[in-house]
């Protein structure tokens, strides 16, 4: 959900109303302030099924990333923006070619200040579980090379906060010696990449899905608790 207008905001969802192998649409409903519905639209028929979406807001509008699909089932991840009134078409980010008869379960985050947006994602084309991440300096209309950010084999769940520069923080799950790692880098939007460092680690389902936040010119991760108590953990990024 992103604030998208004056007193309204934009709930992006994914709608599967003929069972489960049938199609799955990325939708957008406008609500006011009231609660009210707006507007509802479709703006994609067919997308990958259980990947999270992430919508931000650039200088030009709104931008979505989530994950595509393919009738050969290939499944890279996307972007659709929203700019001067209309949606752009659909763009893959980086051809992967990911093709899998399965919804990973695992998508991409976005992050954008101004004109600057990064993308992180997780792919296991190739048979390669690996986390990526691309940069753009015109609001998502053309992204560039992308860089590899996991280390090792990469179980996914990236998470990402752009910073005021354009560069941003990128955190993931990889696999560690006793189970699963939380991993957290910096990337410059030139591609440069700061050493790894460690979070947490712990068993691969109680870490979660780890998500960042930028608030103030400070940067926050939160995670599930490693002994599996059920708590959210949280850590200032330095």
């Amino acid at each position: 959900m992103v604030a998208s207008g004056e007193h309204e905001a934009s709930l992006i969802w994914l709608e599967a109303l003929k069972g489960e192998d049938a199609p799955v649409a990325l939708k957008r409903t406008i609500v006011n302030s009231q609660g009210a519905v707006v507007k509802e639209e479709s703006l994609n028929p067919d997308v990958c099924g259980c990947c999270p979406t992430s919508i931000v807001k650039t200088a030009r509008g709104l931008m979505i990333a989530y994950r595509a699909h393919t009738t050969q089932d290939i499944r890279d991840i996307a972007v659709i923006r929203f700019e001067n009134g209309k949606w752009s078409p659909s763009k893959i980010v980086n051809p992967d070619n990911w093709k899998i008869d399965a919804c990973p379960t695992n998508a991409a985050a976005a992050g954008a200040k101004g004109d600057k947006v990064a993308v992180s994602w997780f792919t296991a084309a190739q048979d390669k579980p690996v986390v990526k991440a691309v940069f753009s300096s015109d609001g998502g209309t053309t992204f560039g090379k992308p860089v590899m950010v996991s280390t090792g084999k990469s179980y996914g769940y990236t998470s990402l906060a752009i910073d005021d520069n354009g560069g941003a923080y990128v955190s993931w799950l990889e696999q560690g010696g006793t189970g699963a790692r939380i991993l957290l880098r910096h990337i410059d939007a030139n591609g440069t990449e700061s050493a790894p460092v460690q979070v947490a680690e712990g068993g691969k389902s109680s870490l979660g899905y780890p998500k960042l936040l930028r608030s103030g010119g400070e940067t926050w991760v939160a995670w599930g608790s490693a002994n599996g108590d059920g708590r959210v953990q949280t850590a200032r990024v330095k």
